[in-house]
């Protein structure tokens, strides 16, 4: 069987409010995947945590069916996709809130009576963007290992799974 090229998975989300909802894209540019498949696409990089079994009592089908679809490549390809792009669309909000959140944490600290939730919330909101930028860094990275293993000569590695 010829292997298909990866899906082009069309940006679901321009604003910080619509993280993981409508991400579906137009039946025309699946590339070949079923609506069920980008259903089960959508609900796998929503990061709900919602179980195998969960996901497919809601699609109708059984967890050994999902399972069978995450190993298909142009699924996978998918579901990376559409991870890294709301990962993106987090770390842009978080980030935007980070400068503000040091602003407010370095005024706070100067009165004489700090609002501790606030300041509290600031360093979250610090700790957070931080955080998920260093998993950013890390995702590019292991993304960028696996592309040179792929394509080492005699090497049965074929990516995520």
């Amino acid at each position: 069987m010829a292997r298909k090229k990866p899906p082009t998975v069309v940006p679901s989300a321009t604003k910080p409010d619509t993280i993981g909802r409508n991400a579906s894209p137009e039946p025309e540019e699946s590339d070949g995947l079923s609506a069920m498949e980008l259903k089960f696409v959508d609900m796998s990089a929503s990061c709900s945590g919602e179980s195998m079994e969960d996901m497919a009592a809601k699609l109708g089908v059984t967890s050994r069916t999902l399972r069978r679809w995450k190993r298909r490549p142009e699924v996978a390809t998918a579901i990376h996709c559409r991870t890294s792009e709301a990962m993106a669309l987090a770390r842009a909000v978080l980030s935007a809130g980070a400068s503000r959140a040091a602003r407010e944490l370095v005024e706070l600290a100067g009165t004489a009576e700090p609002d501790y939730a606030r300041i509290a919330a600031c360093k979250a909101i610090i700790e957070n963007a931080s955080k998920l930028g260093e998993v950013q860094d890390l995702s590019d990275r292991l993304a960028e290992l696996e592309a040179r293993l792929a394509t080492q000569p005699g090497n049965q590695y074929r990516g995520r799974m």
